[in-house]
């Protein structure tokens, strides 16, 4: 039996996308790779027509990544070195997709077929910011992340935000905390509405009363953090602790309470979400749900190659779990609290 692409990738033990940059001379394979699998090649007889025959062999290898929001938050900088990481493992080649929506006559579907990717990462960016809904429809292989949209070949991965602020509305209860305030994230966002909704339903379940002035609508930045935490301290009577979307609203939150004279955590309790490098050199260190970037966007990659390879295989609709960690930001509730 006359060997295949996929043989190869096995005895080598690269993926299948290795065996083609090798057969296509890409400068990206590194040079020990690239013996062993041409040494395969002769072995084994194989025959390059067979991969101009194959689904590969006509593949570009090249991955578009969709990115509305730019790299200022350090959640996409860590996002991006597991998709980086993970690509270069296949062979891919990546591409930034620049999202041209101000132009009447754009459409983005058109724009993935011209640069000729194989699938696209998409994530950063509001669903009233592109038109998602064809995107999903076109059949480009399309992984989202923190965004719930599937189709027949497009899927998504998340962190599990609402059981993750669940979890530490239920943390700070043990601590003795009843009047608890959140500083939210961008409203209409898929981790920003998750991320309200854990928190709603773990007060009630805790049987919490919940205040409607102690829910600030913010955008995850450190500046809606800082006001958020400015109105929260001028309520008649303050929260004892405060549950922010994000990391970086948590360290505004710190500075404002700083500014007013209240300590954290002695006064205040406050905690954030994903675990930045930032989160650890803030005085006192934040207390936060850590996310495992790098992890997201591996397994992000390795789901879109799955839809790339297997265009038959299911829509992946994974939930990776979080873990608290308890800082100096977190303490008991002050007497009365």
């Amino acid at each position: 039996m006359t060997a295949t692409i996929r043989d190869i990738a096995k005895a080598a033990g690269v993926s299948v996308a290795t065996v083609s940059k090798v057969l296509n001379d890409y400068s990206t394979v590194s040079r020990a790779t690239r013996e062993k699998v041409l040494a395969l090649v002769a072995e084994m007889q194989f025959r390059p027509n067979e991969a101009a025959r194959s689904l590969v062999g006509r593949r570009s290898m090249t991955i578009g990544i969709l990115l509305t929001s730019g790299l200022s938050n350090p959640f996409f900088v860590h996002l991006l070195g597991g998709i980086d990481e993970a690509l270069k493992e296949r062979g891919y080649d990546l591409i930034y997709l620049a999202q041209l929506s101000a132009h009447p006559e754009y459409n983005f579907v058109q724009h993935c077929r011209s640069r000729n990717v194989e699938g696209v990462l998409a994530f950063g960016f509001q669903l009233g910011e592109l038109d998602a809904d064809k995107l999903v429809a076109s059949g480009i292989p399309t992984l989202f992340i923190d965004l719930n949209l599937t189709g027949k070949r497009a899927g998504y991965i998340s962190s599990d935000n609402k059981e993750a602020v669940e979890g530490t509305v239920r943390y700070l209860h043990e601590l003795g905390h009843r009047r608890i305030a959140c500083i939210a994230g961008l409203p209409g966002s898929y981790v920003g509405e998750r991320r309200l909704a854990g928190f709603r339903e773990a007060m009630a379940e805790l049987g919490l009363s919940l205040d409607p002035d102690c829910v600030v609508i913010g955008d995850f930045t450190q500046e809606t953090g800082y006001r958020g935490m400015q109105r929260l301290l001028s309520l008649p009577e303050r929260p004892t602790a405060v549950v922010c979307g994000s990391d970086k609203a948590a360290i505004g939150a710190l500075q404002a309470a700083r500014e007013a004279g209240v300590a954290v955590p002695a006064e205040l309790s406050i905690v954030g979400f994903d675990d930045i490098d930032g989160a650890q050199v803030v005085h006192p260190p934040l207390t936060t749900v850590r996310q495992d970037m790098p992890t997201l966007g591996r397994r992000a990659v390795e789901l879109l190659d799955r839809l790339i390879v297997e265009p038959e295989s299911a829509p992946p609709t994974v939930i990776l779990p979080t873990q608290l960690i308890a800082r100096g930001t977190t303490g008991r509730a002050p007497v009365g609290g």
